[in-house]
């Protein structure tokens, strides 16, 4: 496969040097539609090269991730308020990363079709490969086609991943009838070690680490989603009618003025998970079949919604005012491994639900609303609120508040498999309190921000990866800051964050954790090609890490070993031609000289010296 995206990449770097053409443009715009609409940016961006070389999907979401470094493999993020937001299905909350997701979805209004074409490459078959297209058909239909693969080997023995994340989605938007609709299809197989048996043959000795035994030889772990989200809107109102002239023809433009509209939003998802092992030391239990095991779960799940909608323009200073308000019903369906008679379990919850999106014209305010009032999910309740705030052309702030009280997942209550067998039948409610402030410096290429935290009656897995409920509260705040400094062509980022744990025990997160990237960057032959060459370095605390439980997929407490302090660099290139983009990079080169000490998890390390590379491409027709 390498040898064909070498040439790929060879014809494609030939016709951008040789041929005339637009330079970087968007010819379309990108929103999110989770009930309320918001622009998103991030294809927008994707033109920048200063960390086009953080590749891994991991890097997306944080700089640092602790975790199996090979894509494909969970991970946790080191700072407790980065923490994506929880997944509908509790065996998919660590893979967040590389999965298509329906409230990250994007809908399109585009004047041109777009092509996204992106590899990254490197050593023991590490593959990373996606296509994106979307383009208009006709005025008011726009479709998008959105697919990544992953395969690789991994680092280190039996630790393969192979995972295939698609969306279509589709907007119809014209006048009164609005139409939203994303299809997604997610599957995850992967292979899972462990961890190294012996680490002393890891620590003191120069054995290549693909050579190191392993704790699992068998483990076959596989998550499947398949689902779709609908919404569609009908506005009620009158069309104003405007009469244009254009040269010596007259055009009859219609617009909609409408205050008032009625709101269906439809979700549904089928999960399933199949974990396969042989017997081994590595499990201390084998309740049902001690040669081999054979785990599943199942989920069927739908979100349904009836919402009205006041929609209010230009009043004084309010430039937009829109309110939702209604009801959801939540349907699960659960399968616990039928093979074992552990049955099946259904459940519904009914909630009152209210939105809000205001708008002036420096300033916005997003909030939400969910009260539980009939079902398994009874007095569940939940409030969050955004507000933004521009003072000037350089400097703004972005402000959040979020209060849950939340039933556990049915998982927490009760759980069959070969290994592992629970059940809780007294769980309280969580309680989590959170807020937070981020400033923003833009002349200065600055931001300073905190969050702060508070978890009552939460849930962790403890020494030996059973669920357990902490009555006692734990306070959570991280200060941070990220600077850009600028001297002529050289450029140092830095992000650094520091983060307070009351009860570190209960959740083992590093204090300090850094990343910086040094680098050069220049752009030469009257600004067609931007090269950078640059230096870049994470790091974090000691800490009593995670360990890792394959069979639930589940990071849990361990007090055998500190990990840490390890400053793992990587140089690399990165180079933009128009709109090609490429970069090579060496990581962990400093582990030449240094100890072999760069855990990420307890007996799972970072992956030692690689070498890789990639492209993006982008089309217009």
């Amino acid at each position: 496969m390498k040898k064909t995206v070498f040439l790929i990449i060879f014809v494609l770097i030939y016709h951008v040097v040789f041929s005339q053409h637009e330079g970087i443009e968007r010819h379309f715009h990108s929103y999110k539609h989770n009930i309320i609409e918001t622009l998103d940016y991030s294809i927008y961006s994707d033109t920048l090269t200063d960390n086009f070389h953080n590749f891994l999907p991991q890097q997306k979401i944080t700089y640092n991730p602790l975790g199996y470094m090979n894509p494909g493999h969970p991970f946790v993020v080191p700072i407790y308020s980065m923490q994506p937001k929880e997944n509908t299905y509790w065996f998919l909350n660590n893979y967040y990363a590389y999965i298509k997701n329906h409230d990250d979805a994007l809908y399109f209004d585009a004047r041109k079709p777009f092509t996204l074409f992106e590899f990254n490459g490197g050593e023991k078959v590490m593959d990373n490969a996606g296509i994106f297209h979307t383009q208009n058909l006709g005025s008011s239909f726009n479709f998008a086609f959105d697919y990544d693969l992953i395969n690789s080997e991994g680092q280190y023995m039996y630790n393969n991943t192979k995972v295939h994340a698609m969306s279509l989605t589709s907007a119809y938007t014209k006048h009164k009838y609005q139409s939203h609709f994303n299809f997604i299809f997610n599957t995850i197989n992967n292979r899972q070690n462990g961890g190294i048996k012996d680490e002393t043959a890891f620590k003191d000795s120069d054995t290549r680490t693909e050579n190191l035994d392993v704790n699992l030889h068998n483990s076959h772990n596989k998550i499947s989603q398949l689902g779709f989200k609908y919404n569609q809107e009908y506005r009620f109102g009158k069309f104003n009618i405007d009469t244009i002239y254009e040269k010596k023809d007259t055009l009859l433009a219609k617009t909609l003025n409408s205050n008032f509209s009625i709101m269906h939003d439809i979700t549904f998802d089928r999960f399933y998970r199949v974990y396969t092992d042989n017997s081994s030391d590595f499990y201390s239990n084998y309740y049902y079949n001690t040669g081999n095991t054979n785990d599943s779960t199942r989920l069927h799940y739908l979100d349904n919604k009836l919402l009205l909608k006041l929609n209010l323009n230009n009043i004084g200073q309010i430039n937009k005012l829109q309110i939702f308000a209604g009801i959801k019903n939540l349907f699960y369906y659960y399968l616990y491994n039928s093979d074992y008679n552990t049955g099946a379990r259904s459940y519904s919850s009914t909630y009152i639900t209210g939105l809000l999106k205001l708008e002036t014209t420096k300033s916005s305010l997003n909030g939400e609303l969910n009260y539980c009032f009939l079902g398994r999910e009874i007095f569940d309740f939940d409030v969050a609120a955004k507000y933004s705030q521009t003072i000037s052309d350089f400097f703004k702030f972005d402000a959040y508040f979020k209060f849950e009280l939340k039933t556990p997942y049915i998982f927490y209550y009760h759980f069959n498999s070969n290994s592992f067998i629970w059940t809780n039948s007294d769980l309280s409610k969580t309680n989590k309190l959170s807020g937070g402030i981020d400033f923003n410096f833009t002349k200065w290429n600055f931001n300073l921000g905190v969050n702060i935290n508070t978890l009552h009656n939460y849930i962790v897995f403890d020494t030996v990866a059973m669920p357990q409920q902490i009555t006692d509260a734990n306070f959570i705040a991280d200060i941070y800051i990220k600077k850009l400094f600028r001297l002529g062509s050289f450029y140092w980022f830095n992000q650094l964050s520091y983060q307070y744990i009351s009860d570190k025990e209960k959740l083992p997160l590093p204090s300090f954790v850094a990343y910086s990237n040094i680098y050069f960057k220049k752009s030469l032959f009257k600004n067609a090609l931007t090269f950078q060459i640059g230096i870049d370095m994470k790091f974090h605390t000691n800490i009593y890490g995670y360990s890792y439980m394959p069979s639930t997929e589940t990071f849990y407490l361990q007090n055998q070993e500190k990990f840490g302090n390890y400053p793992y660099t990587s140089a690399y290139i990165n180079i933009q031609i128009k709109r090609f983009r490429g970069f090579v990079k060496v990581s962990n080169v400093n582990s030449f000289f240094m100890s072999r000490t760069y855990y990420l998890l307890h007996k799972i390390p970072d992956n030692p010296f690689a070498f890789n590379f990639g492209i993006s491409w982008e089309f217009y027709n």
